[in-house]
């Protein structure tokens, strides 16, 4: 089980295995670990202490920042993110960035964005289809038809309030006039688009 692990020059935090969407290019159908990693399936998700525990075993020298992103949706722990990314900041100076399927509001019920604000310094979010149908077929949200509207906001909010937004799709899981699409959108909302 591994809740710190690496992978090219940053440093990932692997805090929960549950998440909203059932993505069907998820990595996590494929194999057990990234990076470094063991497996990044969890017995149990960690605490708080855990993280910084483990961090603290880490030199950070040579890694460009911190990602909250491992085989779950970082945000269905989202006072866990924001604790760990406050701490982060304060202890060893580095950048954070959040990995997410932008679904963080209909997770915790609220909007989280504000919250963000001087912890989360980069935001990727998976926008993955040009359209709520479209997402419900690649992404099966279990929030519905609606979930696609909320993601759209939070990129919105995200580009507002945060400022360095990345949306992206993944290559091969819808067709290439829909990946440009997503990139008409990207452009649309004033945020970068990467294919992966």
């Amino acid at each position: 089980m591994t809740i710190v692990y690496s992978y090219k020059r940053n440093i990932y935090l692997n805090l929960t295995n549950r998440c909203s969407n059932r993505c069907c290019f998820c990595v996590r159908n494929q194999k057990d670990a990234l990076g470094d990693a063991d497996s990044l399936w969890l017995r149990e998700e960690p605490t708080v202490g855990q993280v910084i525990e483990e961090l603290d075993g880490w030199d950070m020298e040579g890694y460009d920042e911190i990602v909250f992103c491992g085989y779950g949706e970082p945000t269905e722990r989202m006072d866990a993110v924001l604790e760990i990314a406050g701490i982060i900041h304060e202890r060893y100076g580095k950048r954070t960035r959040l990995n997410t399927n932008g679904l963080a509001d209909l997770i915790n019920g609220r909007d989280v964005v504000p919250d963000m604000l001087g912890r989360i310094d980069r935001v990727s979010i998976s926008l993955n289809a040009p359209n709520a149908e479209r997402y419900m077929e690649i992404c099966e949200p279990e929030f519905g038809i609606g979930s696609y509207d909320s993601l759209m906001d939070f990129i919105r909010r995200c580009k507002e309030i945060i400022g360095n937004v990345t949306v992206t799709s993944v290559s091969g899981s819808i067709t290439q006039a829909e990946e440009y699409e997503c990139e008409r959108i990207a452009r649309s909302l004033g945020v970068r688009y990467f294919s992966r």
